[in-house]
């Protein structure tokens, strides 16, 4: 099965439906089944620059259900370096046609700048508790246990 590799708490969003857009700079021809993998490490603090700003970690602390005033990624020991579930990978659209009809909490929790694309997912299973696994880059290959 092919998968992706996203960091957290991403990939934690996509498990939660709360993101049913993946945003990439790049595209695929490939679409069907996608697990979704928590990388083995946190992303560095310039990586996904908007989980840094105030309305982000908002969103996500009505996400998780936790108060703001705490640290949202230390209140929610996020998985790391596992697959956390598996999509539907349906679509892919240029996210500048996408961008204007996605509800407010999807557009923050991806980059809808334009050139990227947007890869529309669909939940299909949950792994509870997630299946430890080392990642790769791009579309690699899994193979459930």
């Amino acid at each position: 099965m092919k998968a992706l590799s996203l960091w957290q708490p991403w990939a934690t969003l996509v498990a939660l439906r709360e993101k049913r857009y993946e945003t990439r700079d790049w595209a695929t021809n490939y679409r069907g089944p996608l697990a979704i993998h928590a990388t083995a490490k946190m992303p560095p603090y310039w990586l996904g620059a908007s989980r840094n700003t105030e309305i982000f970690r908002n969103e996500l602390s009505d996400v998780f259900n936790v108060r703001r005033e705490y640290d949202v990624y230390a209140a929610k020991k996020l998985p790391l370096g596992c697959v956390l579930c598996i999509v539907n990978l349906v679509d892919i659209q240029e996210t500048r046609d996408l961008r204007e009809i996605l509800c407010e909490r999807e557009r923050i929790f991806g980059n809808y700048d334009d050139g990227r694309y947007a890869w529309h997912l669909e939940l299909m299973e949950v792994f509870e508790p997630p299946i430890p696994a080392k990642g790769n880059r791009m579309l690699w290959n899994w193979e459930r246990p």
